[in-house]
């Protein structure tokens, strides 16, 4: 493609992220990354096959710059998710039967997640999962090679992305390995990058980023609802605390995802409910799957949403106990007023969900911006409000 022709498809996409509010021209930092959009083509950074997912209601489609360039031209430089890796590699990239593992994010969110981190030129970043290494050469073409490290868990996906990086004329320091223990030959650094969905925050990032130091990632809830992304400051005493921002959904650092559920046991019982389970999971990315996370981090929504069942459709909700054998499952038929919720195992998962759900309406539904993370030594928590020590 002619570069004139390149350089008006990521001016448009430049026009989109200033007209969604992502990017503001006005401001210096939003100044420098629009420069970036233009200095790092995304296109260098696309395989010729992927699936795009475009973040609006345009479905999702394989794209093939062989076949049909323009359609592949255009998702590259639309506000469009790139999926470049099934299966962990075992599927083929439009095969949708198998769970997406590698992905380039959307522009809108990726400029989110860089505008959060506010660097500045003398600022030693660490990115946790090259990618197809997009981000990671955007990090380098505001810092400098030197000044960015980046690792990827998965060998191909970080052999694949060296090889995006020398097309594209940039060189961080590259490493292949997991991206939860960090890197510490090259701490400390001033800014942590995450580019995977996280529920538990490893306590390596924190001991490896000065005080002073910030750590941004798309924060994952165990409800298992859309995510959160989240800023955390790091502090002198060995603790982050950070808010969380707009809402952001990742693929799972791959040594947090969650393995396969046990069948549900046979201990069990049944009960009507006047709830309608889809109240409470419409709430979840409003500020009810933070409250969860903080009240009752045990329970996860493994799976919501129309089911067809002997007797018809129904919509229903499924629970996980994180920390035991508890399972629930809220069914709520059509043109019923009532709900049928099954628990069973050693917990009432169901209860506690739908208690905790209460205290949240009883507390004025408070919204993300309202809590508050803490990453230290012994673990993580949330709370509503802010800590004190």
């Amino acid at each position: 493609m002619p570069n004139r022709t390149r350089r008006g498809r990521v001016q448009a996409l430049a026009d989109y992220l200033i007209s969604a509010g992502v990017l503001d021209p006005a401001e210096q930092d939003g100044r420098a990354w629009l420069e970036a959009l233009h200095q790092v083509p995304r296109d260098l950074f696309v395989p010729r096959r992927a699936w795009a997912d475009p973040q609006d209601n345009r479905p999702m489609h394989a794209i093939d710059r062989d076949v049909d360039p323009g359609t592949w031209w255009d998702a590259v430089y639309s506000n469009s998710a790139i999926v470049t890796q099934r299966g962990d590699g075992s599927a083929d990239v439009t095969d949708t039967n198998a769970s997406p593992t590698s992905s380039l994010s959307s522009p809108h969110v990726a400029a989110e997640f860089l505008r959060l981190l506010e660097l500045r030129p003398h600022h030693h970043v660490l990115e946790i999962g090259t990618g197809t290494g997009w981000t990671a050469a955007m990090l380098a073409w505001r810092l400098g090679a030197d000044q960015v490290t980046t690792i990827e868990v998965d060998a191909v996906v970080a052999e694949a992305a060296a090889g995006n990086l020398k097309v594209a004329g940039f060189s961080p320091f590259t490493l292949v390995g997991d991206g939860a223990l960090g890197a510490l030959d090259r701490a400390p650094y001033d800014r942590v990058h995450v580019t995977c969905g996280v529920r538990d925050i490893p306590y390596a990032w924190v001991e490896q980023t000065r005080p002073g130091g910030v750590i941004v990632m798309p924060y994952m809830p165990p409800s298992g609802h859309w995510g959160e992304q989240l800023r955390l400051d790091v502090l002198d005493d060995g603790t982050a605390v950070g808010r969380f921002h707009e809402g952001a959904s990742f693929m799972m650092m791959r040594s947090q995802r969650r393995p396969a559920w046990p069948p549900y046991s046979e201990q069990r019982a049944m009960s009507a409910i006047r709830l309608d389970p889809r109240a409470p999971h419409q709430a979840l990315p409003h500020g009810f799957g933070l409250f969860l996370a903080a009240q009752a981090p045990h329970v996860a929504v493994t799976t919501a949403g129309w089911e067809e069942q002997d007797d018809g459709w129904a919509w229903v909700m499924r629970l996980r106990d994180l920390e035991g054998d508890g399972w629930a499952l809220a069914t709520a038929h059509p043109g019923e007023t009532g709900t049928e919720v099954i628990q069973g195992g050693r917990s009432r998962l169901w209860d506690d969900f739908e208690e905790t759900y209460t205290r949240w309406l009883r507390d004025g539904c408070p919204d993300r911006e309202q809590f508050t993370a803490r990453v230290s030594a012994d673990g993580q928590s949330i709370r509503l409000g802010r800590f004190k020590e």
